[in-house]
């Protein structure tokens, strides 16, 4: 395994490039042009003053999204390739492209340190935010299961969960910009995760790779309420929590362990932030 920078990644002949859909984001930001447009000639065919507030919220989520779409039509804005002795994975998400180039945010995995390369379908349930009941979820994430561990992978996955976006002067002083955006995590030494979001879709991604290691695809379901969390010891809970706060779902995580070891808020997300900083150890 070798990490390297993106700009010392080679173009990669006969092989595929995953990226995130720049279509998709573009046909995104479009419908909600045409949402506003169809609210403000609502608002004027019916003097309707909400229409017009409506329309003002809806182009504001439009132009707070103009970033992404921007990203994607970056060179950027990919996650894997598929090449003839190995798959590199792009590690920073295509959302950061600001940050430093010369770090080092790809790795290259030889099809040789691959045990097996498995698709996962995941259907995870989550506690409602007032609690009243569950919600469903569904995420498609590839795993590659290493042969040996990577260590220097952890560090640098740990180091860009933890690294801050450069200073940007504006006219109302320095800001730092960073999504929280985080595709790839290793949840235990040998098994590196990438979280499927773009196209070709992930059967596709395995198809490529089939030919070198073994892989196979599977359904999950996973019970992240405090019912499912009960059943297990504290490990597992804390591996959990710390997925979901990784994943993004940090006051998920934050009131399921508030709800199974009695935390109240402050406590709780101590708790939960000391998880998060151990797995970057």
């Amino acid at each position: 395994m070798r990490l390297m920078r993106e700009e010392e990644v080679p173009a990669v002949g006969g092989g595929r490039t995953f990226r995130y859909s720049a279509a998709r984001a573009l046909a995104g930001a479009m419908l909600g042009l045409a949402g506003a447009a169809a609210l403000l000639i609502v608002g004027r065919v019916k003097g309707a003053p909400v229409a017009y507030y409506a329309a003002a919220v809806v182009l504001l989520l439009v132009w707070l999204f103009r970033g992404v779409v921007a990203a994607r039509f970056r060179p950027t804005n990919w996650l894997a390739r598929a090449a003839d002795d190995g798959v590199y994975v792009k590690f920073r998400s295509y959302l950061n492209h600001h940050m430093p180039a010369e770090d080092h945010t790809v790795a290259f995995v030889p099809y040789r340190e691959i045990r097996r390369a498995r698709l996962v379908r995941e259907t995870r349930r989550l506690p409602d935010p007032d609690r009243s009941g569950t919600t469903t979820r569904q995420r498609t994430v590839v795993e590659l299961e290493l042969r040996d561990e990577a260590p220097e992978l952890e560090r640098a996955l740990a180091d860009e969960r933890a690294a801050k976006g450069p200073a940007v002067r504006r006219w109302y002083g320095t800001s730092r910009t960073r999504y929280r955006h985080h595709p790839v995590r290793m949840p235990s030494p040998r098994l590196l995760e990438i979280e499927w979001g773009v196209v070709p879709d992930a059967s596709a991604f395995l198809g490529a790779l089939g030919a070198h290691v073994d892989a196979e695809a599977r359904d999950v379901a996973i019970d992240d309420t405090h019912r499912g969390l009960a059943a297990l010891d504290r490990a597992a809970q804390e591996r959990r929590l710390r997925a979901l706060a990784e994943g993004g779902e940090v006051m998920t995580a934050v009131k399921l362990a508030r709800s199974l070891y009695g935390y109240g808020l402050g406590e709780a997300k101590r708790f939960v932030e000391s998880l998060v900083d151990r797995g970057r150890l």
